[in-house]
């Protein structure tokens, strides 16, 4: 099988070395395009036996699973070049807001799409990624993309109508954890703490909650409780966060901004 990406980003990259740890193909059955060679270069370095083309349609032609890599703004650009050579093939997107019924139109009507939502995590193995199907795909299909999805972390079937609500907690949601470990930093910074030490304590601070959130049978706010002692350190700074239930309400309306982009980049507001 031969997997080809339009588009040799961080994302690509990413799958790219998920599909090869994994076992699902060797990188000498990977292909990815780029406009440029520098821009294709860190997909063959870091996948060493890979190609690059600056030619789409070459990838669509030659690939038995073409994955769309590019951002959802190039993607009306470059649709033309890929209509013909992705008939018959299955074509799995990963490119944000942009519909099922967008794809499949401007593709070859053999095209069988599936629609998915990826997050920057793949690039350590640890990726949360959904995915739906469109029309013409198989069971098979969805088997197939399942397993190249997971390679690179776990993944989810979801329906389409949830995948843009997906895009703002998990598809958005390394960053905001990316504030946080930075809020913290600076926050105990101001305590006295060399950033380096606050840096790492909060890192691993982090790290260690999301493996004990993992594999704990007790729900997040239980385990907060634990750490809660009365009249106690932990119980004094959770009041802040609680105070009119500031942190739900600012990470609500944080989702409900990147949902709302996610709709706009779907009503074509590139």
């Amino acid at each position: 099988m031969i997997i080809g990406f339009i588009g040799a980003g961080i994302m690509a990259r990413a799958l790219g070395q998920g599909l090869v740890s994994g076992g699902i193909v060797p990188a000498s059955h990977l292909i990815c395009s780029a406009p440029l060679p520098q821009d294709g270069q860190p997909f063959l370095d870091l996948l060493p036996g890979s190609q690059w083309t600056p030619d789409n349609a070459k990838v669509a032609r030659e690939s038995d699973l073409v994955i769309l890599a590019v951002k959802p703004q190039v993607f009306p650009e470059i649709a033309p070049a890929l209509r013909e050579p992705s008939a018959g093939k299955l074509v799995l997107s990963l490119m944000a807001g942009i519909p099922l019924e967008k794809i499949t139109a401007a593709l070859h009507p053999g095209a069988r799409v599936v629609r998915s939502m990826p997050n920057t995590p793949m690039q350590v193995g640890n990726g949360a990624s959904v995915y739906a199907g469109g029309p013409n795909v198989t069971d098979e299909d969805l088997e197939l993309v399942h397993r190249v999805l997971s390679s690179a972390g776990k993944a989810w079937r979801v329906e389409e109508s949830q995948i843009n609500a997906v895009t703002a907690l998990s598809g958005s949601g390394p960053a905001y954890v990316f504030h946080f470990i930075e809020a913290l930093t600076l926050g105990a910074v101001n305590l006295g703490l060399p950033e380096k030490l606050a840096r790492e304590l909060a890192i691993q601070t982090l790290l260690g909650s999301c493996r004990l959130a993992d594999r704990s049978s007790l729900t997040p706010m239980e385990l907060a409780a634990q750490v809660k002692s009365p009249r106690g350190t932990t119980l004094a700074g959770c009041a802040v966060l609680e105070e009119n239930d500031s942190l739900n309400n600012l990470v609500a309306a944080c989702l409900l901004a990147a949902k709302n982009r996610a709709e706009a980049l779907a009503r074509g507001e590139l």
